[in-house]
């Protein structure tokens, strides 16, 4: 079964484009593909143009939970951005590195956990052997207030 059919059967679909900000659009890429390496620039958990309550830390404003949701939702931005710009999501050859940030409150430690909510769905949809070495931190703030900012680096099997 393929990565498409396996979001259906989840009955999860892919978000539109997130709408970066006026002002950073001139120096933003979503992802650079160098062969067969692609660089995934952080994403975070919007629904196109639409924050919803996904705003805040955890441990404040959004429980663990909260921040797990928002972290699987910020996974489906970087499937989506993959879709879009390079085809065919079954060509994700690995996951190779995959950075999560966590902006939490001081003395946080679950940051590990809120990440797993990006990790999880890729494990869920690719499989262990292609799941990437990871790492989660927590951050003191992340742009616009979003409580999980996500990079990762694939290697490309498509043309």
């Amino acid at each position: 079964m393929g990565v498409r059919e396996s979001l259906e059967r989840m009955e999860l679909s892919l978000p539109p484009a997130q709408v970066v900000p006026e002002g950073v659009a001139l120096t933003y890429r979503r992802l650079v593909r160098w062969g067969d390496v692609v660089y995934i620039a952080g994403h975070g958990p919007t629904w196109g143009e639409g924050w919803g309550s996904t705003l805040g830390k955890v441990g404040n404003e959004l429980t663990i939970d909260e921040g797990i949701a928002a972290a699987r939702l910020t996974a489906l931005n970087v499937l989506a951005t993959i879709d879009r710009e390079l085809g065919d999501l079954d060509n994700v050859a690995c996951w190779l590195k995959v950075n999560g940030y966590v902006n939490a409150v001081p003395g946080f430690t679950e940051h590990a956990r809120v990440v797993n909510g990006f990790s999880d769905l890729i494990l869920e949809l690719y499989g262990i052997d292609k799941l990437s070495a990871r790492t989660s931190i927590g951050v003191p703030d992340l742009p616009f207030g979003m409580p999980v900012e996500v990079d990762a680096v694939i290697a490309w099997g498509g043309k």
